[in-house]
């Protein structure tokens, strides 16, 4: 284990590094290469790992799982990683992760120079340092552009002879990496803190919500959904409010009752019940079952099965 911190650190920075279960034997793998100045690493431990960095100061560190889970704090946030979500550190903010044993992660390791310098770029950016929202939502269509970037220079990284062999090439592609970055992810260097702060707030209620579409039958709480998604169960249920004007149990039971509405329409005349659709979607008290229905689709469940 003293071998792995070691090796690892020597890449990104020193740090606490804990093997959950007694006895168990670390299977390391880190593989790198470089862009310029950024890192591309491919790791994994092979075993259920709490990882303690404190702060990384000098880089900023896009955690990409590619295989298991990771929950990763960063300050105050929790992200629950998986291929869906990513994580991004910022250097300022106290991190502390705990990996699965099956967690393989692709981190693309940026200088907080080359983001500090590329933010400052722009007229009447601020000289504070650039922190990004840690939750990154990996299927937003500018996170997916920027992947195909990622996913370039990853290719080019392993050839002798690409084009990023050239000193000239590989800085330009460096530039694009931070700049799409900055430009994919909410960050605080934006020139009015408002949108910026609207900008996170739509991303957490878009990853909620798609969430709850994914799976309406897990018997979702607040709290939950909350971790999942990065924020707090108060800012949340705030978000929600301020945005769609309800709460993330009232948009889950409105999929819910979506999902049992399409069922009976679809339901043959002899086949599945009315309390047999409204138990599979959660509802379990059939006159608030009806009720909630009538109030969304105009009629009865029962009216829906019969025609």
């Amino acid at each position: 284990m003293d071998e792995a911190r070691s090796s690892v650190g020597q890449t990104f920075c020193p740090h606490r590094l804990t093997v959950k279960a007694r006895h168990s034997t670390l299977s390391v793998v880190h593989n790198a290469a470089s862009v310029g100045g950024i890192g591309m690493n491919y790791l994994r431990y092979g075993q259920d790992v709490r990882i303690t960095p404190g702060t990384f100061d000098s880089f900023y560190l896009v955690q990409i799982p590619l295989h298991g889970t990771a929950r990763v704090r960063v300050g105050e946030t929790v992200v629950q990683s998986d291929r869906r979500f990513a994580s991004l550190p910022s250097p300022t903010l106290h991190v502390d992760m705990e990996w699965s044993a099956d967690c393989e992660q692709l981190l693309v390791h940026i200088p907080r120079d080359a983001v500090q310098s590329a933010a400052q770029s722009e007229p009447g950016t601020s000289s504070d340092p650039v922190v990004f929202h840690p939750l990154v939502d990996m299927n937003s269509p500018a996170m997916s552009s920027w992947m195909r970037i990622v996913h370039l220079a990853c290719d080019e990284a392993e050839r002798e002879t690409g084009i990023l062999s050239s000193p000239l090439a590989a800085s330009h592609f460096e530039q694009v990496l931070v700049t799409g970055l900055l430009a994919a992810q909410p960050n605080s260097s934006t020139q009015s803190p408002q949108p910026t702060q609207t900008a996170l707030t739509s991303r957490t209620v878009r990853c909620a919500l798609d969430l709850i579409r994914e799976q309406p039958e897990y018997p979702w709480k607040v709290a939950e959904l909350a971790t999942r998604v990065g924020v707090g169960p108060r800012t949340l249920q705030a978000a929600f409010r301020r945005e769609r004007g309800t709460t993330p149990l009232e948009e889950l039971r409105r999929v819910r009752l979506a999902r049992a509405h399409a069922d009976l329409v679809d339901a043959a005349p002899d086949g599945a019940s009315v309390t047999e659709v409204a138990t599979r979607w959660g509802f379990f008290h059939l006159g608030r079952f009806s009720q909630f229905y009538r109030a969304e689709f105009g009629l009865s469940p029962s009216q829906t099965l019969a025609s």
